[in-house]
């Protein structure tokens, strides 16, 4: 459904991206990790045109795309076929809740206004939100914000949903909510690329564990492996650290 070959991105002299490469299939729940600067939230927003890359191809609903030339009606194709979760929201600050979800459906996808508040709310009913639809953002938590964030994206019913480290801003007690969620549509088999670094995520909801470092996917696999039975040094060195409480252990450990 969505496959990304050979994308590279560089800025200035630096190589942000270096011939990265993705598969998901409908229904997927990929999980991208990596430690800061590894070149998730570049690969992310170069899926989606936020960044331009500088080679690469995407192939997404059966249409496949250069993207380093890609034109304006391509990145409307592209952007109308997926949708992004901010880490920091993103909402309009002098729009209601319900007003953050009809503006991309009214006006960015010309739905029809009617057929758009049926979809925004029920969008806002997922999230646990509805009652809530005539709150402006400064009277929501940071969680519910997020979730609001994520409603937007339901509510244009894309092929994938992209999230970039949806959870990072949030203050800890703020977290499962969002978490839930996310849980929730992934039962429900929504395709997602989530940048986290939710560990327990990662392993109890995604069907497939990406690690990137430097630019690069180092390994890759489903989280039951990838956790207990990483082959590669530097996602063993990644884990250990990350997951250093007394109940984690991997086999090369034992």
């Amino acid at each position: 459904m969505l496959q990304v070959e050979h994308i590279a991105k560089t800025f200035g002299e630096r190589q942000v991206l270096e011939d990265v490469n993705l598969q998901v299939n409908q229904g997927d729940v990929v999980v991208i990790l990596g430690p800061s600067g590894s070149g998730k939230t570049t690969f992310l927003r170069c899926l989606n045109h936020l960044e331009k890359a500088d080679s690469g191809r995407l192939t997404l609903a059966g249409k496949t795309y250069d993207l380093s030339k890609l034109s304006k009606k391509d990145i409307l194709e592209i952007r109308q076929k997926t949708a992004f979760v901010f880490q920091h929201y993103n909402l309009f600050a002098n729009k209601t809740a319900l007003e953050n979800i009809l503006e991309g459906l009214i006006v960015a996808r010309k739905v029809p206004k009617e057929e758009a508040l049926k979809r925004a709310e029920s969008a806002l009913g997922k999230v646990g939100l509805l009652a809530y639809k005539d709150y402006y953002p400064s009277q929501l938590s940071g969680g519910q914000q997020q979730r609001i964030g994520i409603a937007r994206a339901i509510a244009v019913k894309p092929e994938v949903i992209l999230l970039d480290e949806p959870t990072s801003a949030l203050d800890p007690e703020l977290v499962g909510d969002v978490l839930d969620v996310m849980k929730q549509l992934a039962g429900e088999g929504v395709t997602m690329v989530v940048v986290t670094h939710e560990m327990g995520f990662a392993r109890d909801v995604a069907n497939h564990v990406i690690f990137m470092d430097g630019g690069r996917i180092v390994e890759e696999n489903n989280p039951h492996d990838f956790f207990n039975r990483p082959q590669e040094e530097r996602t063993k060195q990644f884990l250990a650290r990350i997951l250093s409480d007394a109940s984690y252990s991997v086999e090369y450990m034992i």
